[in-house]
Parts: structure tokens; C-alpha cells; sequence
């Protein structure tokens, strides 16, 4: 198609085209914006999920409890495990022990900005139960995205990764 025929066609429909073509850019490019940013945020989220697996795993065989500053190593290996995707100062965890599984109980406290509230850092000895949970606050970029998935309007979600599991039988400093 040359650009004479083109012309020909666009005078053909009186600008009909453009006009219809005016409407429906700025909705396919907001779609195609949010599905990109749905796509980084559930990236950022897999990501947190892997950060606590691996630094639940040092708290499970014992590793973390055995450094002279159980809590340094904890948010060390966390860190190391977001590889600078997200940034570690913005992530808060929560780690907790309990008896035996019946007795865990971790509702969700957040703080008036939105943000997961009343961290604790007892990671448990040998053969407890203990639950790792961190959460970061995702604040979308598309302000009607925002305001479609965050529950309170704020524009943004909290995107939280939860583990649960019983320390091995390990002995520290053997």
C-alpha cells in the first residue's frame, strides 16, 4: 500500500478512522501498562516468596541461630536473597515460635501507612515450630491499577510471603 492510498483512505471515511483511532489508543495503552506492571508485581512477589524460603531454610537447620547476632544474619540472608530488586530497607519481617502447629497463630497487623506491624525475631530452637513472614509494600505507578487492586484506595498492596516449619534437630556450635 503506497502512501497516496493510504491518504485516499483515511479521505474516504471523512477522518472517521482517527477519530475512532483516538479513542481506543489511550485504553489499549493503559492495558497494556497495567499488564506490565501486573507482571512486575507478581515478579517482586515471587521474589519476596524466595528471599524468606532461603533465609527460613538457615532458622530451620540451625545457621542463623548459631551467629553471634542471630538477627544481623537473618536480615543479611534476606537481603542477599532479594538481590537488589527490592529494597531490604523497606521489607518487614516477622518471625515467631510456637508449640506445636495448632497453637500458630499470625493474623495480619498493619500499621495506619499500611505496612505490616508488631515484627518480632525469635527464631527458635531445635525441633520448634517457628513461622517467617515478610511484606513489602508495592505502590503501583498506574494510578487506575492502584486504585482497582488496593483495598483501602491507597494505590498500592502489600505483597506478603509466609513459611511455617519445625527447626531440625540440629545441635549449635557442634
Amino acid at each position: 500500500m503506497t502512501l497516496r492510498s493510504i491518504g485516499n483512505v483515511l479521505r474516504s471515511n471523512g477522518g472517521g478512522m482517527l477519530i475512532e483511532f483516538a479513542f481506543v489508543v489511550p485504553f489499549v495503552v493503559l492495558l497494556l501498562t497495567a499488564t506490565a506492571e501486573l507482571a512486575v508485581t507478581l515478579f517482586v512477589d515471587a521474589t519476596i516468596s524466595g528471599a524468606v524460603q532461603s533465609a527460613a531454610r538457615d532458622i530451620r537447620t540451625g545457621q542463623i541461630q548459631e551467629n553471634q547476632n542471630p538477627l544481623q544474619a537473618f536480615e543479611t540472608k534476606l537481603c542477599d536473597s532479594l538481590f537488589g530488586i527490592v529494597d531490604c530497607a523497606s521489607v518487614t519481617f516477622d518471625v515467631r515460635t510456637f508449640a506445636d502447629f495448632g497453637s500458630v497463630s499470625m493474623t495480619l497487623e498493619v500499621d495506619e501507612e499500611g505496612n505490616l506491624a508488631g515484627g518480632q525475631f525469635t527464631p527458635g530452637d531445635a525441633g520448634e515450630i517457628t513461622v517467617v513472614r515478610a511484606a513489602y509494600r508495592w505502590n503501583f505507578m498506574t494510578p487506575l491499577v492502584g486504585n482497582a487492586l488496593s483495598a483501602d484506595g491507597s494505590g498500592g498492596i502489600l505483597l506478603v510471603s509466609t513459611t511455617a516449619f519445625q527447626n531440625e534437630l540440629y545441635e549449635l556450635g557442634g
